[in-house]
């Protein structure tokens, strides 16, 4: 068995009554955990860069193009019952080794020879992120003790780290070698699962109630997730605009492929600290507070980048990402901070609904590009977001856990 006491992992089982009494913020147990987000999101950060060389190759519309973010987000729909199994049955092992199939399935998608193929690889690889994302986030939140938007703050950099470095990674790779080199970058997803795999191998099972037959709490998960959808449906659009298309528009204006492809991760880069802003920001002013924050300022650097040029754009670009992301980390402390007996289950249903909207969004959005064009798009996703502001009034109040 490895020394684990020479990493600070002595002792980590931590029982049920025991876990109610340790309220103490867990840093490195709860980064080792973070990191395997890091490696699976790295991948998830392919599809911008990518999405010009397929839409090419395969003579595809942006609506058509679109249908690889939904495969790939829309297999999220899965996560309630991934998260609910998580609940009864310790899950985490297998979560653990999503990092390596995703990592295979989109390092084959820039050599895919058919439209179908690249949406089966797409699926595989949404089957696989929606695993580890209903399984892991609540590992977090046991490991943060009473900082949940803290844990979720740092679960969530880990993702957006991810995202960030994958597109400049895969537009790297690209520019020096050829789009037929990416399979290569499977290597380190495989690597990674496997290290993880071990390190973690004796972390505690996430469920916080020993009782396995607990009533679901339908009624009021749904109080909180119907709201929470619309806000993120009025917000996927200029999300999946920024960060789906960016790279579209950017080649389309000229722009070097390279260049266009690290825009992404300019914007992640930015959203990085909107998301550690938003977990913190969330234990000092509530979540509602930091929602609004969200929505206004994200919304209104959305209209002016489609309205900017030049340098300007950046200045816009960087609110934007700043931010959209606070969003994330908040409504995921929130809702486990609700439902502390059934946390997979209620963060299976949150992430749902945040793929799942964000993959309609990014084929409505491509649907619009083709139809008014990238500037057009843009703008029209910033108005939209405004949209969200009304659904904060149907949310309750903080403090009501289930």
């Amino acid at each position: 068995m490895a020394d684990y006491e020479s990493i600070g992992l002595e002792n980590i089982e931590i029982s049920p009554d025991k876990a109610h009494l340790d309220d103490k913020f867990q840093t490195l147990k709860t980064l080792i955990v973070s990191s395997a987000h890091v490696v699976h999101d790295t991948y998830a950060g392919f599809f911008a860069p990518l999405l010009p060389y397929l839409i090419e190759r395969m003579s595809l519309l942006k609506v058509e193009a679109g249908m690889f973010l939904l495969l790939y987000q829309g297999a999220s729909v899965l996560q309630p019952v991934i998260g609910h199994l998580g609940d009864k049955t310790n899950l985490r092992k297998y979560a653990l080794i999503m990092p390596a199939l995703t990592g295979i399935s989109l390092s084959l998608l820039g050599t895919a020879p058919t439209f179908y193929i690249g949406l089966l690889l797409c699926l595989i690889a949404g089957i696989s992120s929606a695993s580890m994302h209903s399984i892991l986030p609540a590992l977090v939140a046991r490991l943060s003790g009473k900082q949940v938007g803290k844990g979720m703050s740092f679960w969530m950099v880990g993702g957006e780290i991810g995202i960030m470095i994958g597109p400049l990674l895969v537009a790297s790779v690209i520019s020096v070698f050829s789009i037929k080199a990416t399979p290569w970058l499977m290597i380190p997803g495989i690597a990674m699962s496997i290290v993880l795999s071990i390190l973690l191998k004796d972390m505690p099972h996430h469920n916080a109630s020993t009782n396995h037959q607990a009533k679901i709490p339908m009624k009021e998960m749904m109080s909180i997730m119907l709201p929470l959808a619309g806000v993120i449906l009025m917000r996927s659009f200029l999300r999946t605009a920024s960060e789906i298309y960016l790279p579209v528009y950017l080649i389309e204006e000229g722009v070097n492929p390279w260049l266009a492809g690290s825009s992404v991760s300019l914007l992640l880069g930015f959203g990085v600290a909107g998301t550690i802003a938003g977990g913190f920001l969330k234990d000092k002013l509530g979540f509602k507070k930091v929602l609004l924050i969200s929505i206004i300022f994200s919304s209104i650097g959305m209209i002016f980048f489609s309205l900017a040029r030049g340098f300007l754009q950046v200045l816009w670009l960087a609110l934007v990402g700043t931010t959209s992301m606070m969003l994330l980390p908040v409504g995921l402390a929130f809702v486990q901070e609700s439902f502390p007996n059934n946390r997979s289950l209620a963060n299976g249903f949150y992430l749902a609904i945040l793929f799942a909207l964000s993959a309609v969004a990014g084929v409505a959005t491509g649907f619009m590009y083709d139809k008014i064009g990238g500037n057009s798009t843009f703008l029209l996703s910033g108005f939209i977001g405004f949209l969200g502001i009304p659904f904060l009034f149907f949310l309750p109040k903080e403090g009501k856990t289930t």
